[in-house]
């Protein structure tokens, strides 16, 4: 099941049949869906769920650039990444993934603004602010944007290693707990965790950053002393899973995304209290965010016998 909290002005957090209702922020986490979740794409104005039995469920605004493409190009559609300054990446199955300056260009058939011919055997997309980043097989990280964003790089553009194509981040080679399995990104900050389940951050500090000690160079987090089996990145906030079950969020809490209401941000980390959003056998076994609101993947435990 799923439990959502945060902006939700287009019903993006509301599940099943309309209401007559003015759509309002969630301040807390609430149960929106009871079916067994796989994974969840969350967009602006919308939420995609893909559920364990092939299913989708989708809530809030869907854009018609959005509502086209999946017309025009189902497998598009499902993998596509976008950056919140309009650009995208598509991957193309066994060839590289090509980018386009929006996907009204991809509709419209037009040449990608690059092929992406040195990312190969990529296993996961994630896009920013301005730029994006992909994980091969072998967990190496690779990074491309907006050059006047390069501490959301990780890495230093040269002439060789230009920031607007993608070039491999070395600061995340050869780490102690083992390869990146997991990338999460969103606004101006990007996090990568190990098989070890060590949490790596980097990124541009802004006017307001989510971390407040965040660095251009990937940067381990250390949180309560926990290791970490789970991240998600909105545009300002940003909540972490542990092996044991445990949540913490820090960041913007402006529409509710925390799931702590009465507080409009926080700059420390903060478990949530789960005794007071779960029933008992309840187990969160994944996070999501979207640019402004979180998500817990809840499993229900079976009895003992």
């Amino acid at each position: 099941m799923l439990y959502a909290t945060g902006f939700n002005a287009w019903d993006q957090l509301r599940f099943g049949r309309p209401s007559d209702e003015e759509p309002s922020d969630i301040s807390s986490f609430t149960c929106v869906l009871q079916d067994d979740v796989d994974h969840i794409r969350a967009f602006f104005s919308y939420t995609l769920v893909h559920l364990k039995n092939g299913q989708d469920r989708i809530a809030g605004m869907v854009p018609k650039t959005h509502e086209k493409l999946r017309a025009a190009n189902e497998k598009a559609y499902a993998s596509f990444v976008e950056a919140s300054n309009g650009e995208i990446v598509v991957p193309s199955g066994s060839q590289p993934p090509q980018q386009y300056p929006s996907i009204r260009d991809l509709l419209s058939s037009k040449e990608p603004s690059q092929t992406l011919s040195n990312l190969l055997n990529i296993t996961q997309l994630v896009a920013y602010e301005t730029g994006f980043a992909a994980l091969s097989s072998t967990g190496q990280v690779w990074t491309w944007g907006d050059e006047r964003y390069t501490a959301c790089l990780g890495r230093e553009p040269t002439d060789e290693s230009p920031a607007e194509t993608p070039h491999p981040v070395t600061d995340l080679d050869d780490l102690p707990t083992g390869p990146i399995t997991k990338l999460a990104a969103g606004g101006y900050l990007l996090a990568a965790l190990t098989a070890g389940n060590d949490l790596y951050c980097w990124g541009h500090v802004g006017r307001s950053p989510t971390l407040p000690d965040l660095s251009d160079t990937p940067t381990p987090l250390v949180i309560d002393d926990q290791d970490i089996a789970d991240v998600a990145v909105g545009d300002a906030h940003m909540l972490v899973l542990t092996p044991d079950g445990d949540v913490y969020v820090i960041g913007d809490n402006s529409n509710g995304q925390l799931g702590l209401p009465g507080t409009s941000s926080t700059k420390t980390w903060t478990r949530l209290d789960l005794g007071s959003i779960l029933t008992a056998g309840q187990r969160v076994t994944g996070v999501a965010a979207g640019p402004r609101n979180s998500f817990l993947i809840v499993q229900t435990q079976p009895e003992c016998q």
